[in-house]
């Protein structure tokens, strides 16, 4: 620029300082790819990093290494920007000061309040278009259990987009906003002692008047059992960095300081406590409360978090994403999830004994096992309206004593067959149903979200589809929508290979969609014959046999069907291979036994045949839809 002359072509950002930090998942080939590349850049062109560039890992704690990497990275900024680094909270001299609200919570009495779980209000403009912001409300159409025998429950919910101008294709994903159960509502409620208030009126601002967010939720009035219920996550285990910044400091107890302080300082014990016992705000509260109390320290001097550093600890409900398990030209409005429901037990070392025991549940697969239960007649019933209607609705549950106890986290949890805790939900039936009258229905706040996931523009080109467990549910889309296609061709053209590898615990049990998928086959090999389903469950013998396993035993049909119809390969097959499932072992495993069997019949290094399988994912052939 002509007001710097002394600017440097070969180094542009010579006096530029930085720091970086990065995310990602190490079960991905590229872990950080960006962070690095940009690093590297930045370093090119003349700039100056300030510290290590920090590195997340999502598969582990990506909020450990954050906290670990700001811990390093501050007082080098400090120093950086010539401000004196301050006095640790470790430092006997230093006051421990209470953090600064974000929020403030104003206690009202409202003519409409919000709490049914909006995402807009009534009175606002029409919402047309349909996003992540804005989702549908879109009808239950279908809701089974796939695997009713089986010891884990498989669940196929369908909703109905018409009217909603909303599309899909095959490979999209649909979100789905999820509501917490009221077991860890009362839970959380009770440990911030607003039992007795749970339905007053709230409406929660910024107390900067400048903030670009200046209201919490979506919608202007809610209750506190609303703002947990539906907007706030509050499930999720307590990162280091927020004990230490926004619990400890209210701790007024030696006994208190002296149970949070390794949790707030000790990634290691933390990691043993907090993460390994999934220790949510709630049981983190609930368990600092019984060492107070095991030590002799009155109610009032007790822990006691306000609720706008609650608000702050707990980030907003996101919507869980699902592969679409149906075919957007097969079934264009009518969309399907297929989830496995989440629990298990966690196993904390040094933390006293929950309330509510060591079960854990995922909240959006329960919740979707919730609108199963609900649609096929479980025990629900209306809510008597009261506080101006703020809980009306209908509950599920199966505890005769709710909703009459004023605290359903104290109430004995109730099993299923499987060993399953059936929580308890407030659900809002669908306009024109209820509960308690024979004509149940419901509706799910859903979006769609467009993916790269696809099948290839040419139906001649041969897939490789490998799709254990609920990793089968965009290949169900893909196989339907050969299917069609084979139908619409009749035997007078060639469709490519279509190969599913399929994975399950049993064969008797969990062997979802079998007749469906069989069917879908029978069709598809009147234009594809070596077309087929090889499957792979593990439990059906002594040792264990997995997807990875049968693509090595189906090594040469696997290599002819990379061919394309050529004598040798030499490069990346032109055949598209599509994964889907666990991302720390099936898919790295799936890609070695690919590489491997590539690498074999090619007579090439098992290097080379790596980089062809890279070269695949350049090329969108090998494609992976995949989580951790």
């Amino acid at each position: 620029p002509e007001d710097k002359p002394d600017f440097d072509d070969a180094a542009p950002l010579q006096g530029v300082s930085y720091a970086m930090f990065g995310l990602g998942n190490n079960t991905y080939e590229q872990f950080n790819h960006h962070a690095r590349v940009v690093d590297q850049r930045m370093l090119t062109l003349g700039a100056a990093r300030i510290g290590e560039r920090g590195e997340g890992d999502d598969d582990a704690d990506i909020e450990e290494d954050f906290a670990r990497w700001k811990e390093a990275t501050l007082p080098l900024i400090r120093k950086y920007l010539g401000s004196s680094t301050p006095l640790q909270s470790g430092d006997d001299s230093a006051a421990v000061a209470l953090p600064e609200p974000t929020w403030k919570i104003l206690e009202m009495d409202a003519k409409k309040v919000w709490t049914k779980g909006e995402f807009y209000e009534e009175d606002a403009e029409p919402v047309t278009s349909f996003d992540a912001r804005h989702p549908y409300l879109a009808p239950v159409s279908a809701a089974i259990e796939l695997t009713p025998n089986a010891d884990r429950h498989t669940l196929h919910i369908e909703v109905d987009l018409a009217g909603s101008g909303m599309r899909y294709e095959s490979g999209d994903h649909i979100g789905v906003y999820p509501t917490n159960a009221e077991e860890e509502v009362d839970l959380l409620l009770g440990a911030l002692r607003l039992l007795d208030k749970a339905d007053t009126p709230i409406a929660v601002r910024a107390i900067d008047p400048f903030a670009a967010q200046q209201s919490l939720f979506p919608v202007d009035t809610t209750t506190y059992r609303a703002a947990f219920r539906h907007y706030l996550e509050i499930t999720g285990s307590v990162p280091r960095a927020q004990i230490k910044s926004l619990v400890e400091p209210f701790a007024r107890s030696a006994a208190a300081r002296s149970f949070l302080g390794p949790l707030a300082a000790d990634k290691d014990a933390h990691a043993a406590v907090v993460t390994a016992g999934c220790l949510s705000l709630a049981r983190l509260i609930n368990a600092v409360h019984q060492v107070e109390q095991q030590a002799g320290v009155s109610a009032e001097e007790q822990l006691q978090l306000p609720v706008e550093t609650a608000f702050e600890l707990c980030p907003r409900l996101q919507a869980r994403l699902y592969s679409i398990s149906s075919s957007g030209k097969v079934n264009p409005e009518r969309p399907s999830i297929t989830a496995v429901v989440l629990q298990y037990d966690a196993k904390a070392e040094g933390a006293p004994t929950a309330k509510m025991g060591a079960r854990r549940c995922g909240v959006a697969t329960n919740y979707l096992l919730g609108t199963v239960r609900y649609l096929r007649g479980d025990r629900a019933e209306t809510l008597a309206p009261d506080h101006q209607a703020l809980r009306a609705g209908c509950l599920l549950s199966e505890s005769p004593s709710l909703p009459g106890a004023a605290d359903a986290s104290v109430v004995e949890a109730v099993h299923d067959g499987k060993d399953h805790t059936l929580q308890s939900f407030t659900l809002q039936p669908a306009p024109g149903s209820a509960c308690d009258n024979g004509q149940r229905a419901l509706s799910l706040p859903v979006f769609i979200r467009r993916s790269l996931f696809r099948l290839p523009a040419d139906p001649s080109t041969p897939i490789i589809m490998i799709g254990p467990g609920t990793g089968l549910a965009p290949m169900r889309g893909f196989i339907q929508e050969r299917a069609q296609l084979a139908r619409e061709w009749g035997a007078g053209r060639e469709m490519g290979t279509a190969l599913l590898f399929f994975g399950a615990r049993t064969e008797a049990k969990d062997y979802m969609y079998r007749e469906e998928l069989e069917a879908h086959f029978s069709e598809i090999q009147k234009v594809a014959p070596q077309s087929q389903i090889i499957t792979a469950f593990s439990r059906d013998q002594p040792q264990k046999i997995y997807v990875q396993h049968r693509l090595a035993e189906h090594a040469e049909l696997v290599y002819q069907t990379l061919l394309c119809g050529q004598q040798k390969l030499g490069g990346p097959p032109r055949a598209h291979v599509y994964v889907c499932g666990d991302a720390k072992s099936m898919a790295k495993d799936v890609s070695k036994a690919l590489a491997s069997l590539i690498a074999e019949r090619e007579g090439v290094a098992e290097d080379v045949a790596s980089k062809w399988v890279s070269e695949m994912r350049r090329l969108s052939r090998y494609q992976e839809d995949v989580w951790s």
